[in-house]
């Protein structure tokens, strides 16, 4: 008689002791699916030639930060390339300047048009909406060892300015 329910509570035990496990396991792949992965300014230029974000983004100092790192030591110090290059892709291809993602986020999961036409989808796909601090990781009045003095920095003065024309579609929107 005792035989009967004994197999049922060990299997109740053990089940009990594996799934937090289990529950642990999955939740370690959902943080893995969190970390965006950088898609560089190609793939967001396709839309964005369209609206005249692309083309006038090329026409700023950002476009071409990488350009001011002059030597392979500078090339090569995460210190430099943290503000004038937005990351790796995957494929550890450099993106270099500061691109899209610097600002708006990794684009992996929010780049496509059906993703991008819902902003509030898009922005739980990584999509940022840059802000202040979002400009200050790089425009602070500390810079590094042997670089130049940086302006002071206006938040307010730049984002009236921009650093690239906004699109149209937001333009006529509020």
């Amino acid at each position: 008689m005792v035989k009967k329910w004994i197999f049922p509570v060990v299997a109740l035990l053990a089940l009990a002791f594996v799934s937090p496990l289990l529950v642990a396991e999955d939740e370690a792949k959902t943080d893995e699916a969190a970390a965006h992965e950088f898609i560089g300014v190609k793939k967001c230029s396709f839309c964005h030639k369209k609206d005249g974000t692309f083309p006038s983004w090329e026409k700023t100092a950002h476009a071409t930060a990488f350009d001011n790192l002059k030597t392979d030591a500078e090339k090569s110090n995460e210190v430099c390339l943290s503000c004038h290059a937005t990351g790796m892709t995957a494929k550890d291809e450099l993106l270099e300047g500061v691109q899209c993602e610097a600002c708006h986020g990794a684009g992996g999961d929010y780049w496509k048009k059906s993703v991008m036409e819902d902003r509030e989808l898009a922005i739980k796909n990584g999509l940022i909406i840059p802000t202040a601090e979002t400009c200050q990781k790089c425009h602070t009045g500390e810079v590094p060892e042997g670089h130049k003095e940086l302006p002071a920095f206006d938040y307010e003065k730049m984002k009236a300015t921009g650093v690239h024309d906004m699109p149209v579609a937001e333009k006529t929107e509020g």
